[in-house]
Parts: C-alpha cells; sequence; structure tokens
C-alpha cells in the first residue's frame, strides 16, 4: 500500500517515502509519503484559503458535517481497529472496543458544543461589555504513535467544529489510521483544505509546520523533550501540549483491594503500557504492602501476551525495535539500582513456546513487576512507556503525598481509599491535572485533559479546549450616560 499526502483535498506524492511496519510480524505495512517544508507549506497554504469559508459557515451546518464523519467513523470501525492494531501492535481487542468506537464520540459531542458556544456579558451602570469567541485559524495538530486515531479525533474534532482548519501531522510510526481520517472528512463533505494530512518525520515535516507564520495555534500530545523543542522555536502562538506522566497511583490500607488490583492492573499494562497516563508508579501502604505486591505478581504473570489480532491478547508488542530496545534498557536498569525483579523482564511465560515463528519475531516485553523501588530511583523516576510497573512502599498520608509529587511530571493521579475524607485531601494535595479517586482513568469528554510541570501547558476537552482553539473578544458599547474628558481646543 502507497500513502501520500492529503494537500487541499488531494493526494500529493512525496520525492521519498518510508515504511510503515508491524510490530508482531516486522512485515512492511505501508509506504508513507517523507514531507518537508514544501508539502507542509502547502498544506499551510490550503487551510489558510479554506478558512475564511469554513469559519463563515454557520455552527449548525460545521456540526451536521462533523455527525455525519462519526456516522463514517462508526461505520468503519471494524476497518479502522485492525489497521490501527497492525500499525501500532495496540491488542484488537482494545482498539475495536474502545479506542475506535471513542473517535466517533468526539465527532458526536463537538457538533453539539460547537453551536452552544456562548460568552459573558458585564453590564454596568454607563458601559455594556460582553464576549465574543471567534476561531483562531491555521492550526497545526501533532498526535502521537501510542493511539494516534483517537488523539487524532480529540484534535481535528474541536478544532474543526470551533471553524479552524488544520494540518494533521502524525508519528511516522504510526500514520496510517490518520491518513484514513482525511479521506473520511472529504467523504463526509468537509471541504478540501479544511483538513489536510502531513506525513514526514519531526524534523523534517514537524518542525516547519510548528514554526510557520501563518500558524497560529498548535495542539501537540507526545514528549516533553520534542515539546520543550515545539515551543521554544514556534514563537507566539497558541499552545495546547500534552506531554509525558509518570503518574502515581497510590493504595491506602483501607482500599477496596480487589478493585484497586484490577485498576492498577488496568492503568499499567493496557494499551501495552505505551500510555502517558499509565500509573506506573504504584505507591502502596507499608501495612498492606506484601499482600498487595503478591497478588498484583500473580496477575501480572497471568497476563497474556501474543498477536495483537487475537482477541484474547492483552499485551501486544511495543511499537518499535528501537522503543523495545529503550524498555529493556530501564528493565536492566532496575535490578543494578537495588530494586527486586518479580516477574517480567527476560522470563517467558509458560505459554510463549506456543506463539506461532510470526508473533515471536515482533518487539514483545513480557509484562514486569519490580518490588522495594526507591521512588529516586530513575525507573520511578523517568517515563518508561512500557509495561513496567514500580512498586514503591509508603508509611502514611504525608508520605504518600510527597513520593507522589517528588517527580518532574504531572498528569494524572490515582488514589484508593475508603475514606473520602483523606481521598479528598490527597487528591487536592497532589500535583497533576488529574485525579481519579477509586477509579482508573475514565475519561469524560467535558473534563479538563492535560498536566502541570514537566507534563506540559493548557487543556483540552469540554469548553477547555476554547483556550486552544477560539480566541476570545471583549466588546466595550458605551450607554451613552458617562462623561469622557475633552482634550484640547
Amino acid at each position: 500500500m502507497k500513502v501520500d499526502h492529503l494537500i487541499n483535498g488531494k493526494s500529493v506524492a512525496s520525492r521519498s517515502y518510508f515504511q510503515s511496519i508491524n510490530p508482531a510480524t516486522q512485515e512492511v505495512l505501508a509506504e508513507v509519503a517523507s514531507g518537508g517544508a514544501a508539502e507542509v507549506n502547502a498544506a499551510v497554504a490550503a487551510a489558510k484559503a479554506a478558512f475564511p469559508a469554513w469559519a463563515g459557515k454557520p455552527a449548525a451546518e460545521r456540526a451536521a458535517l462533523l455527525r455525519r464523519l462519526g456516522d463514517l467513523i462508526a461505520r468503519h470501525v471494524v476497518a479502522l481497529a485492525r489497521t490501527e492494531t497492525e500499525d501500532t501492535g495496540q491488542p484488537i481487542a482494545q482498539t475495536g472496543k474502545q479506542l475506535v468506537p471513542r473517535s466517533a464520540d468526539n465527532f458526536y459531542y463537538f457538533a453539539e458544543m460547537c453551536v452552544r458556544v456562548d460568552g459573558h456579558t458585564y453590564p454596568t451602570p454607563t458601559h455594556l461589555n460582553y464576549t465574543l469567541f471567534h476561531p483562531v485559524g491555521v492550526c497545526a495538530l501533532i498526535s502521537p504513535w501510542n493511539v494516534p486515531f483517537m488523539t487524532a479525533t480529540w484534535k481535528v474534532a474541536p478544532a474543526l467544529a470551533f471553524g479552524n482548519t488544520a494540518v494533521l501531522k502524525m508519528s511516522e510510526l504510526s500514520p496510517l489510521t490518520a491518513a484514513r481520517l482525511g479521506e473520511l472528512a472529504l467523504e463526509a463533505g468537509v471541504p478540501a483544505g479544511v483538513l489536510n494530512v502531513v506525513h514526514g518525520y519531526g524534523q523534517d515535516a514537524g518542525e516547519p509546520l510548528c514554526q510557520h507564520p501563518d500558524v497560529r495555534a498548535i495542539s501537540f500530545t507526545g514528549s516533553t523533550v520534542t515539546g520543550n523543542r515545539i515551543v521554544r522555536g514556534a514563537g507566539l502562538k497558541k499552545f495546547s501540549m500534552e506531554l509525558g506522566g509518570k503518574s502515581p497511583f497510590v493504595v491506602f490500607e483501607d482500599a477496596a483491594l480487589p478493585r484497586a488490583l484490577d485498576a492498577a492492573l488496568f492503568m499499567i499494562f493496557s494499551n501495552n503500557g505505551e500510555r502517558c497516563t499509565a500509573g506506573s508508579r504504584i505507591l502502596i501502604q507499608r501495612s498492606i504492602y506484601s499482600d498487595f505486591v503478591a497478588r498484583f505478581t500473580d496477575r501480572t504473570r497471568r497476563i497474556r501476551v501474543g498477536d495483537p489480532l487475537d482477541e484474547g491478547t492483552l499485551v501486544g508488542p511495543m511499537v518499535s525495535a528501537n522503543h523495545l530496545a529503550k524498555v529493556r534498557s530501564y528493565i536492566e536498569i532496575g535490578p543494578k539500582e537495588g530494586a527486586t525483579l518479580l516477574c517480567g523482564g527476560i522470563e517467558r511465560p509458560a505459554y510463549a513456546a506456543e506463539l506461532p515463528p510470526a508473533v515471536r519475531a515482533g518487539n514483545y516485553v513480557w509484562p514486569t513487576v519490580f518490588a522495594d523501588v526507591d521512588n529516586r530511583m530513575r525507573i520511578a523516576q523517568e517515563e518508561i512507556f512500557g509495561p513496567v510497573a514500580c512498586l514503591i512502599p509508603f508509611d502514611d498520608e504525608a508520605d504518600a503525598i510527597a513520593q507522589a509529587n517528588d517527580i518532574q511530571y504531572g498528569l494524572s493521579s490515582y488514589v484508593w481509599s475508603e475514606n473520602l475524607g483523606r481521598a479528598h485531601r490527597v487528591a487536592a494535595a497532589i500535583e497533576a491535572g488529574m485525579c481519579f479517586v477509586n477509579s482508573q482513568n475514565v475519561r469524560d469528554l467535558r473534563q479538563p485533559f492535560g498536566g502541570t510541570k514537566a507534563s506540559g501547558t493548557g487543556r483540552e476537552g469540554g469548553t477547555w479546549s476554547y483556550e486552544v482553539f477560539l480566541e476570545p473578544k471583549n466588546v466595550c458599547v458605551s450607554l451613552g450616560s458617562h462623561h469622557i474628558p475633552h482634550w484640547g481646543a
């Protein structure tokens, strides 16, 4: 398969192409156009030209097109999920039942949001102030490789709903479903140039896109290192930067342990552990530490790793050979730092010998558990972005908060306690953009999504998406009854 750019509604070839590789089998899935400044300039020009008509279209008409796009996604869930699984290694049970269906919901939700944009009034005895919201203009949308389709729709849906035009740039590691999103948008009736898709490497395509003078806003999801580079080089623009995470998952002694175990396992091992909101630092009160560690490790050993197209697979391969090497390097670091490796690493479960040869050749790492982790170890401080859990003991509430906050990141957090007073106190004290109490990460589309510290800046979701995709304007109207100073003759 050959995948080209989508610019101004047309397929555009490149001088060079890169390969998209199936991480489970190492098979070449597609030859993908590798763009640069020329393609970026053309895409931004198309978006800029399409902006006045799209922004001027009544919100109800934009909403109708977005609903149609949501319907097309819902109709193609099976095919999109398979493509996503083959391109990323994410298990089909997760792409087909969770990630792709949620993508349709993004368009349905923002179709409703865009017809309800309103401002505020501030009357005084002499003036009436009111606010208006205008679309920003051309938006650069940069989506990551781990859940590419859903994350792309998180960005495309509000950007287009509020009247902006966009250039979408996906990671070179998983570009295939984003290419399909551009095609489905055209099929839904979204005018040419409103959504453009450019493929390529970050330095070649991503940087020229972010630095383009006609790009007014950037919504980026990815690493903290890349996010910092974008902010330094892009100049004065609106930013939404959802960056790295190393989220604490705090379990107190009075937690409902079976549910806490289910959530802890889900939050570190789902999506192959390749998720920014993963609860990768599991902080457990010392009085229940040994019991929790034993149960958690036993459950981890029974997690089935294998062919991501098999409905029974819970953990698939890492997205690339380079990322596999990174995850394995941290597994090697752990014992050297003094952590106890309880399972995973180079250990193979008994069923591994039954896996077909094509799957055994993939980028697999087995779900790994480290106990007796000190929060200052590298495996606890640095984002591994793989199925590696760090189990850390704590003494009391103050110790839990101190260790939870002793990190550069601040994206998500999780608190488990039946004492709701303590749960509220700890949720308020943890330095993170989100906290889930007695729950896994269940994202309501109305909530603000984003982080603090090195996990980024800005929020998206619900009306919080106004921050990046709309410009507020104050209008001040005199009621004719106030004194204006008289200057001059």
